[in-house]
Order: C-alpha cells, then sequence, then structure tokens
C-alpha cells in the first residue's frame, strides 16, 4: 500500500553558525502550499560554542543524510532547499541521492580561491595555522538596523575556525563533484553578496549535471548589510521564499 503523501517532502536547511529562524520563511511558505517540511538543526547549532567546536561537515552531512533518508521513506519524493552552507550540503545531498530538485540560496563551493585570486576575508586561506593559536576567532555581533533588515540568530560573538576548516575542506568535495548532479536546480544570489561571492553561483549552475539549471540574481538597495541573508531580508524574502514554492510545483 503506497502510504506517501501527495506532495514530496522539503528539508530545508540553515547555514554555518546560524538555526533554523534564518530559513524559516521558506519552510512557512512551502507548509503553506502544502508540502510536509523538515527544518532541523545541524549538530552543534542552537546551543553552545564549545558544541559547535566539536562538530564538522561530516557531521552535518551524516545527520542530513539521515533527515533525506526518513523523509524519502515516508513521502516518496523530497527536495532539499538551503541557505548558505545549507544549500552547500544540500548539494552534497544531491551527490549522494537523487532528490527531486535541489534549491541553494546565496551558497558556496569556495570561500576563498587562487587563481583567479578571490577571498571574502583575508584569514580564510590561513584557517588551519590560526586555528592552532585561537580557536576562537571574536567576531563582530550585528547591528541593531542590520538585525532590523535582514533578522538572524546564531552564534555572533566567536567563529569556531575547527568548523569553518572543516566547512572549507567539504566545499572542496563538492565543487570537484557538481557534475554527478541531476536533479533539477535553481541557484539564488544577490550580485553584490559580501560572504560568497556572486561567482559561486556561475560555478553551482554551470557545473552541475542537470539538465534543468535555473539562476536568479535578486539585487538588494541598501547598504546596511552583507547582502547574504535573502531568507530573511526584507527586500527579498518574499521572493526567495515565492522561487522556492514555484520550484516545488514545477517539479513535484
Amino acid at each position: 500500500m503506497n502510504t506517501f503523501t501527495k506532495k514530496p517532502a522539503c528539508l530545508v536547511v540553515h547555514g554555518f553558525g546560524g538555526t533554523p529562524f534564518e530559513v524559516a520563511p521558506v519552510a512557512e511558505a512551502l507548509t503553506a502550499s502544502g508540502y510536509p517540511v523538515l527544518m532541523p538543526t545541524l549538530p552543534g547549532h542552537g546551543t553552545t560554542v564549545e558544541d559547535w567546536s566539536r562538530t564538522g561537515w561530516q557531521d552535518w552531512l551524516d545527520s542530513l543524510s539521515a533527515e533525506y533518508r526518513q523523509l524519502e521513506t515516508q513521502h516518496g519524493k523530497v527536495f532539499v532547499m538551503g541557505l548558505s552552507m545549507g544549500g552547500s550540503l544540500c548539494l552534497a545531498l544531491a551527490q549522494r541521492f537523487k532528490p527531486a530538485g535541489v534549491v541553494t540560496i546565496a551558497s558556496p563551493v569556495y570561500l576563498y580561491r587562487f587563481l583567479p585570486p578571490e577571498a571574502t576575508d583575508w584569514r580564510l586561506p590561513l584557517t588551519g595555522l590560526l586555528h592552532k593559536f585561537r580557536p576562537l576567532w571574536p567576531s563582530k555581533p550585528k547591528t541593531a538596523e542590520s538585525r532590523r533588515i535582514a533578522p538572524w540568530e546564531g552564534y555572533e560573538e566567536h567563529v569556531a575556525l575547527g568548523p569553518l576548516g572543516s566547512f572549507l575542506t567539504g566545499l572542496r568535495e563538492v565543487r570537484r563533484n557538481l557534475g554527478k548532479i541531476t536533479a533539477p536546480l535553481l541557484g539564488i544570489h544577490s550580485p553584490k553578496d559580501r560572504h560568497v561571492p556572486l561567482a559561486n553561483l556561475w560555478e553551482i549552475t554551470g557545473k552541475a549535471g542537470s539538465s534543468e539549471r535555473q539562476a536568479v540574481l535578486l539585487a538588494i538597495r541598501e547598504n546596511v548589510t552583507k547582502h547574504h541573508l535573502l531568507t530573511t531580508h526584507e527586500e527579498t524574502r518574499d521572493r526567495v521564499a515565492q522561487l522556492c514554492v514555484s520550484f516545488a510545483d514545477r517539479w513535484a
């Protein structure tokens, strides 16, 4: 007896150091459209920085893989969608499994590169070395105005360099294996994202093995935020949610 629901499930994934709060608008829109949604908290997130420091890429990917298998058993088809690192992890899932579709939102397959030279922070290539001297790197909290424009919840006062190094290693594997992805793919990015270079969007949509690939640019007018939190940003959150629902409707 087939017990699958009428619509595929959606696995919606938050980013590095964040919480499900940052992808809640997407999850809410999908739920309102009748899709079963799972919005997990990645291992080490949502608790303490010390917990975070003890986790890495493989922990996050293995946890999501287990969630994916359960959703597939219950619902048959599964969409994977994620913000930032969450989207990178969704690409990794699409290399392991056969999702109904993949949506990446401001997601990287690299954060720095040497040819051509590009980095959003000069310290990124030195993460492994810096980790030996200072495992927790201080970071500047968001301003009240930035938080109003693009709300966010997560670890703000420090970046755990162990998890960051593991993230960078995981991205290299994802980048090498983009051709293994065959599911329909939607990539969403802001042209002036100051956390994840725009070229990531072209690399993801250009090198994935998917026969159906779409790239969407969402311009942001303000100059207060980093133009990265597209899922909660007041200028883009509704459009991102709409794009995710339309993508699911098309490929369900």
